[in-house]
């Protein structure tokens, strides 16, 4: 799963920005956003990180298409027709 980080030096401006996000993508419906979290407080200076998962849908899978061989009963055979080979006979050596 992917995560997206959003920082800004405004915490709630931080968690709408993320919230903003998080309609758009799923509005997109290629994707389905989760697990926003509250506004994690930086760990230098003033302002927030906001993280969020976000999962990429994959398309269903397209039915499976059927291969067919067909042969042709009009058509030519393309060479003599070799009947089986008649059964072996081996002697067996003791």
């Amino acid at each position: 799963m992917s995560q997206i980080r959003l920082m800004d030096s405004d915490p709630d401006r931080a968690r709408r920005t993320a919230e903003a996000l998080m309609r758009a993508l799923e509005a997109s419906g290629e994707v389905v956003a989760t697990n926003m979290s509250e506004p994690v407080p930086n760990r230098r200076g003033a302002g927030a990180r906001v993280y969020l998962e976000v999962l990429l849908l994959e398309p269903r899978s397209r039915p499976v298409e059927e291969e067919v061989t067909l042969e042709r009963t009009d058509a030519p055979q393309t060479g003599p027709v070799r009947g089986a080979l008649p059964r072996g006979r081996r002697a067996i050596q003791r």
